[in-house]
């Protein structure tokens, strides 16, 4: 299970990525504006799992509290994505991050 330490920053991160995303995804002229952008905001979002923990079952609990934590806020109630998007763009991303932080291991 994650440290309080881990934990509190996490939150942190959360909270300061939903309220820096509200004034980007409010207007169609904005780059995390509807459906694709709630989904490129969720893959962007995902790269920053493993720099919380590299266990596989931790980031995944961090990943299920995203949605209500970072697209909910940031949309302001109405997310474009739902929450199956959008965990699936966050777990997107976390395996992109993953697979480079390996094979930088393995080099």
């Amino acid at each position: 299970m994650l440290s309080k330490e881990v934990n509190d920053s996490f939150q942190q991160w959360m909270s300061s990525v939903a309220h820096a995303a509200i004034h980007l995804c409010y207007s169609p002229s904005d780059m995390y504006f509807g459906s694709d952008g709630a989904k490129r905001l969720a893959r962007e979002c995902g790269y920053a799992i493993p720099d919380f923990t590299l266990d596989r079952k931790e980031q995944d609990h961090l990943i299920s509290s995203t949605y209500s934590g970072i697209c909910v806020i940031a949309y302001r109630l109405n997310p474009p994505a739902n929450a199956k998007e959008w965990i699936s763009g966050m777990r997107e991303g976390r395996d992109e991050v993953m697979k480079v932080r390996v094979k930088d291991e393995v080099h």
